[in-house]
């Protein structure tokens, strides 16, 4: 007899959820799709999944799952149709093979049909409940980034960002305090300027680079972090940072020649703001 996927992986023992709460004063999005690639992420996408679903419905009026699943070798595929069958907010895209956190990020935002766009990682190492956080200034930004108020891996993975924002902030002028932190909320209309090109780890260098570029309003709010329970992190491979650089040399030359009526993921409903836009980055 064969097993399900709940037998197969049953969800491990963790710490006891925080309560949440919503401020009544807070707004309330209308729609909003959330993203969560996933990279063999069998022990923690369930959780992940259901720590979400159970703040969306006081976050947004209408909300949906999207799960791309970036080729993954264990069971994180099938645990996304899985949910699929279960939650009728979940979607799930699949990747044949391993494309790369970019690549797996840009297939769910083009996936993504409603107003407000957030993406955070399968790896239960976010609060769900700090989307809140978020909310308070969506009414006056483009983009509210999370910062990881106190960073929960190891030293060296520490070490590597430091050292990544401080060269990201020198070579392409994008002066924020922690670039890759997986917890950010966008507009729908920022996809209608801003294009995904990388498709490894430097997906987030690229796309505040050309926010900042284009004079978008970013905001920087502090979040909670937590340490990986389950699975291991891919992006402090040798390979994963040398890619990186790359991609960081290929996005300053990029930079130069950027055009303001660029086309981005989405087409546009409304004609393109005259150049420069009014920018407003304050950190939280």
């Amino acid at each position: 007899m064969s097993l399900t996927v709940n037998e197969l992986f049953p969800e491990p023992v963790d710490r006891q959820p925080e309560q949440f709460c919503i401020p009544a004063n807070l707004p309330r999005l209308g729609s909003l799709s959330v993203v969560l690639p996933a990279f063999n992420e069998q022990y923690n996408l369930r959780y992940t999944v259901e720590a979400a679903r159970r703040i969306l419905p006081a976050v947004a009026s209408q909300w949906e799952i999207i799960v791309v699943n970036d080729g993954s070798h264990d069971a994180t595929g099938r645990i996304c149709d899985t949910l699929v069958n279960q939650i009728p907010q979940v979607r799930a895209v699949h990747h044949c093979g391993n494309r790369g956190y970019g690549a797996a990020l840009k297939s769910g935002i083009m996936s993504a049909r409603n107003e407000w766009i957030f993406f955070s990682d399968s790896d239960r190492q976010f609060d769900f409940a700090d989307i809140s956080r978020l909310l308070e200034f969506a009414p006056d930004y483009d983009i509210i980034a999370g910062y990881r108020k106190r960073r929960s891996d190891p030293f060296y993975r520490a070490l590597n960002a430091a050292g990544w924002n401080l060269l990201v902030r020198l070579s392409l002028g994008v002066a924020v305090r922690d670039i890759d932190c997986a917890f950010k909320l966008f507009r729908r209309s920022v996809f209608e300027h801003v294009q995904i090109r990388s498709v490894g780890a430097m997906v987030n260098t690229e796309i505040l680079a050309q926010a900042f570029k284009f004079g978008m309003r970013v905001k920087e709010v502090g979040v909670m972090h937590y340490p990986r329970q389950h699975g291991q992190p891919s992006g402090a491979r040798l390979g994963v940072i040398f890619k990186a650089f790359y991609e960081l040399f290929r996005m300053w030359w990029k930079l130069r020649s950027l055009a303001h009526g660029q086309e981005g993921l989405y087409p546009r409903t409304t004609e393109p703001a005259p150049h420069p836009l009014h920018q407003k980055t304050e950190p939280g």
